[in-house]
C-alpha cells in the first residue's frame, strides 16, 4: 500500500469542523510542500501521450501515471491537503446524461446545446442507457480500481447543476430570454435538473466513497464524512438579485437539504450580489471565492465587505493565496485571522519548501488560535 498522507482522521475532523463551523485551534489549510531529492518514494512512472483530446478525459491508466508521479516524486500533502484524483468529462456532465454531445479540447470540454422546445422535453427523466453515464461510471470504476493500492481519494466528478446545466443544453442566451419568455417552463427544467443531479450523484458516490463513509468532490479539495460537493452557479453573473432568489436558491437549498457538507463557488465581483441570498441558505456550509482575472487577489481589502457578511452568517470562507508568494500568502492570512477570527477560513497556501511549511505550521498554532 502506497501512502501519501499519514494524518487522515486529523485531517477528516477539521474539515468537518471548518463546514460546521466548530471552534478550533487554527484554520483549515491545504498547502504542498516540495520533494526533496531524497524524499521520492518511487522510481518516475512512464507517462505515456495522448492519443487526442478525447483520450486525455478518458484515459484513466495515462492519467494516473502524472497523478503518481506528481504526489511521489514532486509534492507531498501538508497539514489538510490530501492525494486525490478525478476523471471528469467535463465541469457539467450532466449535460451529457442528458442528451447533450461533447467537443473534446486539451484544456476543457464544450458541450453541444439541443434543448429547442421545452414541451416536446419536459419533465426531464433518468435515461439509465445513455451513453455517456455509462462511460463515465465506466472510467470511475476503473479509476477506483486502478487507484486501490494508494490512498489516494477518487473524488466525485464535477456534474454541475441548476440553471448552469440547464444554459449548457439550452443556451445562455436563449436561457436569459426564457427567464422573462418561459419562466415557468424554466422552473420546471430546474427542477428535474435538481432531483437527476440527486440520482447522478448517489450512484457516483456509492463507486467512491470511502469505508468510512467520507467523499471528495473534485474541485476545491473539499473531503468530508458523508456527501460532499462543491454548488455552483456561473450564469448568476447574468441573473438579477431577485432572479437569483427566483429561479436559483431553491435548488440550491433543496441540494444542501441532503447533502452533509457543501461550499457554493462564487465566480467573480458580478456575483457578489447574490452573497445576501447565498448565507440565507440554511444547510450550506460555506462560500468559495474565485476573485476573476485581472482582479485583485483574495487578500486585497477590497473584498473584505463580503468576508464580514459569510462570517456574520457563520459560514465557512473558501480563499486561494496562490497569487502570492509562501512568506506574502502567510503574512495575509494572518491578517485575515486577526480581523476575522480563525473559524472561517479555509487557505489554499501556495507550495512550499519544507522549512517555509514548518514555520508556517508554528506560527499557525501559536497565533491563528
Amino acid at each position: 500500500m502506497i501512502c501519501f498522507k499519514n494524518n487522515w482522521d486529523e485531517t477528516l475532523e477539521r474539515f468537518d469542523a471548518w463546514y460546521r463551523q466548530k471552534p478550533t485551534d487554527r484554520p483549515l489549510i491545504s498547502v504542498w510542500i516540495k520533494r526533496g531529492e531524497n524524499e521520492k518514494l518511487f522510481p518516475p512512472y512512464e507517462e505515456a501521450p495522448y492519443d487526442d483530446a478525447e483520450d486525455v478525459y478518458t484515459n484513466p491508466e495515462k492519467r494516473l501515471a502524472r497523478v503518481m508521479n506528481s504526489y511521489g516524486r514532486m509534492q507531498k500533502p501538508g497539514a489538510e491537503a490530501y492525494p486525490n484524483f478525478t476523471i471528469d468529462l467535463g465541469a457539467g456532465s450532466m449535460a451529457l446524461y442528458l442528451g447533450s454531445e461533447p467537443h473534446f479540447t486539451p484544456e476543457t470540454v464544450w458541450f453541444k446545446p439541443f434543448l429547442e422546445d421545452y414541451s416536446a422535453a419536459l419533465p426531464f427523466r433518468y435515461d439509465p442507457e445513455n451513453k455517456w453515464w455509462l462511460k463515465h461510471l465506466e472510467l470511475i470504476k476503473r479509476l477506483v480500481k486502478l487507484a486501490g493500492e494508494t490512498d489516494i481519494v477518487i473524488n466525485v466528478p464535477d456534474i454541475v447543476e441548476n440553471i448552469d446545466i440547464l444554459s449548457a443544453i439550452r443556451d445562455p442566451q436563449l436561457c436569459c430570454l426564457d427567464l422573462y419568455d418561459h419562466p415557468d417552463e424554466v422552473k420546471l427544467a430546474l427542477d428535474g435538473i435538481t432531483k437527476l443531479y440527486r440520482v447522478y450523484y448517489d450512484a457516483i458516490y456509492d463507486i467512491v466513497k470511502r469505508p468510512d463513509g467520507s467523499s471528495s468532490f473534485t474541485a476545491f479539495n473539499v473531503i468530508g464524512y458523508g456527501k460532499t460537493a462543491k454548488l455552483q452557479c456561473d450564469f448568476n453573473a447574468m441573473m438579477s438579485p431577485l432572479h437569483f432568489k427566483e429561479f436559483v436558491v431553491p435548488t440550491l437549498a433543496l441540494q444542501c437539504g441532503w447533502l452533509d457538507n457543501t461550499i457554493f463557488h462564487l465566480d467573480g465581483p458580478e456575483c457578489i450580489v447574490h452573497v445576501d441570498a447565498l448565507m440565507t441558505v440554511e444547510r450550506l456550509g460555506g462560500l468559495q471565492w474565485t476573485t476573476g482575472a485581472r482582479n485583485p487577489l483574495s487578500g486585497d481589502e477590497c473584498w473584505h465587505g463580503m468576508y464580514k457578511k459569510v462570517v456574520e452568517a457563520g459560514k465557512g470562507l473558501w480563499l486561494s493565496l496562490h497569487g502570492y508568494k509562501p512568506e506574502e500568502a502567510v503574512d495575509i492570512a494572518a491578517g485575515l485571522v486577526k480581523k476575522f477570527g480563525n473559524r472561517p477560513f479555509y487557505f489554499q497556501m501556495p507550495q512550499m519548501d519544507q522549512s517555509e511549511y514548518d514555520a508556517m505550521m508554528i506560527r499557525a498554532e501559536r497565533e491563528w488560535k
